[in-house]
């Protein structure tokens, strides 16, 4: 064999060899590239005013939305705010979905899950009642896939999203409600954690009143530093800096469970409650909670928040550690 032949052969090799290197290091799609997918869903999300998610024969068992100027609530529970991050997040991982064919025929509707009666629908609306989108989505798998099929259309597509575990459908019977908690807003407290410079707690005959005070440092060229010290009561049970942080803590992230009835707003003890919290910023913000007395035998408690009307859930482990765990006095 002439060395033309080797050379060549040598050169063929080497560019094999880096067309597989680059390939190695190349990352690979999470999902199906858009030019790619059959599937192809578009819908202008800014003109959304409505959504409705549910079973056919269970339209009550499922969730629905509306959009009140820029704020998006749970009309089927008692329009409470939703969530806008997760919100956003539907439209946009709606209006992003791939996938590939994997029917075409109404015959396998029953195998996807997908048949009128079985699939989850997907509706949204704009303000004038125009259907934006209607999508059926049958079963999904343990990843982030879901069958789905478009309104007016046999074919059923593997999309690269899983819409049944996003509204918590899996394996569950259609007339079970959709679960509205992880749609709506819950947190309490409207102060971010680092910015919270005071707050008081009600118990009972008791107000309890916490402050985040600078301190001189022994070395004056060190700047001062900032405690957290119980301003009043002056007499009695009076709680140390760690305990007092972390009841700091707990109220920046303390959230309900879910909103009950707010014809309860003036029951159980709210209209004059033993038990409040007040949060406040350095900048006259405040944040202002009430809560019940103990409403059935799991000891929940109802809590409002001045400025919202939604009544809100507190299950008693978020009460307790509040209101108890930090006031506990020490085995002797």
């Amino acid at each position: 064999m002439n060395r033309k032949i080797i050379y060549s052969m040598l050169i063929v090799l080497g560019a094999l060899l880096i067309f597989w290197v680059v390939l190695r290091n190349v990352d690979s799609p999470t999902s199906t590239p858009k030019s790619l997918s059959a599937l192809d869903i578009e819908f202008d999300a800014e003109k959304a005013a409505k959504i409705d998610v549910y079973k056919r024969d269970y339209p009550d068992s499922g969730l629905h939305f509306a959009r009140i100027d820029t704020e998006w609530v749970v009309t089927n529970a008692y329009n409470v705010p939703a969530t806008r991050d997760n919100i956003d997040k539907l439209f946009t991982d709606l209006n992003n979905v791939g996938g590939q064919i994997r029917g075409e025929s109404a015959e396998l509707y029953e195998d996807f899950e997908i048949t009128d009666e079985l699939a989850l629908q997907i509706e949204i609306f704009d303000e004038g009642g125009s259907k934006l989108l209607h999508a059926f989505v049958g079963k999904g798998g343990s990843g982030r896939e879901c069958f789905m099929r478009l309104a007016g259309s046999p074919t059923v597509y593997l999309a690269d999203e899983n819409f049944i575990s996003r509204f918590a459908a899996w394996n569950a019977p259609p007339e079970k409600r959709l679960p509205a908690e992880r749609w709506i807003e819950l947190a309490l407290c409207d102060i971010p954690r680092e910015q919270v410079k005071s707050f008081e707690i009600k118990r009972g005959k008791t107000e309890f009143e916490f402050a985040l005070l600078e301190e001189p440092s022994e070395d004056t060229l060190t700047p001062p530093v900032e405690i957290w010290s119980q301003i009043s009561p002056e007499k009695g049970l009076k709680l140390e800096e760690s305990k007092i942080k972390r009841l700091h803590t707990n109220l920046a992230s303390i959230r309900a469970s879910n909103v009950t009835d707010p014809e309860n707003r003036d029951k159980f003890g709210l209209e004059k409650p033993d038990y409040t919290i007040r949060v406040a910023d350095t900048e006259g913000n405040s944040s202002y909670i009430k809560f019940s007395n103990s409403v059935n035998e799991k000891d929940d408690r109802y809590a409002v928040v001045e400025g919202k009307d939604a009544v809100y859930v507190v299950t008693k482990n978020i009460f307790n550690r509040i209101f108890e765990d930090q006031f506990e006095k020490p085995d002797k």
